[in-house]
């Protein structure tokens, strides 16, 4: 059977009703077909996972039950995208956040297209791909931000990994380093980066330029590329 699950912002507090949107109330009901007095799972990164009764009186409601074991590995990666077309930025939102992402920056640079970002919709897809693979953690979104401006401030202990395709540097290469736990995957746009873009990543003394491989890749495949990688070799080197 399909494991339902729905995440809330609310508190998630045992026999404390939750209340659910709209859009929430027509999945449950419509497309899962659940009934009054059926389990499902509610979650957030504060409240973890719990199992919920679902409670139909004039309106649903969802009451929580019991705390699952249920934990998330949270691994504290941002994702910095140079803007591409709305729907590449909404596959790579959805993908990505499957894998498991702490936050996403959509960045104007010298090549990227020029075009609207609509973060409440993106929001939405992370929602659903949180939901889906049984994550708990639904990555946090940065507004619209020039990557020399995002750079300004940049905090020197979160690791920078600049995906680059004229690098002879490979992600195998990250094991030379000191990896922290913090980490920021850049990933440009379909023109790529220009001098400025790089020039104003390497001013910066922690950041490591990496090549994801001989073929070109679009961005949003490169993400999936990237933030995989990057996984699987904290997870190797850190134990995690």
């Amino acid at each position: 059977m399909t494991k339902v699950r729905i995440h809330t912002e609310s508190k998630i507090i045992k026999n404390l009703e939750i209340n659910i949107t709209r859009s929430q109330y027509h999945y449950l009901v419509n497309v899962m077909r659940k009934k009054d007095g059926n389990k499902i799972y509610v979650f957030n990164e504060d409240y973890g996972e719990w199992i919920a009764l679902v409670s139909k009186k004039k309106e649903i409601k969802l009451i929580p039950l019991k705390k699952t074991e249920r934990d998330d590995n949270l691994l504290d990666i941002w994702v910095c995208f140079s803007l591409i077309k709305p729907k590449n930025i909404n596959y790579l939102v959805e993908k990505v956040s499957e894998l498991g992402v702490s936050k996403f920056i959509p960045m104007i640079t010298d090549y990227s297209l020029r075009t609207k970002i609509d973060i409440h919709r993106l929001r939405k897809i992370a929602i659903e791909s949180v939901e889906q693979s049984h994550g708990i953690r639904v990555p946090n979104f940065g507004d619209l931000i020039s990557i020399k401006n995002l750079l300004k401030d940049w905090d020197e202990s979160r690791l920078i990994i600049f995906c680059d395709e004229h690098t002879n540097n490979f992600f195998f290469d990250l094991e030379k380093i000191n990896l922290k736990k913090k980490f920021a995957i850049f990933l440009g746009p379909v023109g790529g980066w220009s001098s400025h873009d790089r020039e104003a990543v390497n001013n910066l003394e922690n950041q490591f330029c990496v090549s994801l491989g001989k073929r070109l890749l679009k961005a949003d495949t490169a993400a999936i590329c990237a933030v995989s990688s990057l996984k699987l070799l904290i997870e190797k080197k850190l134990n995690v």
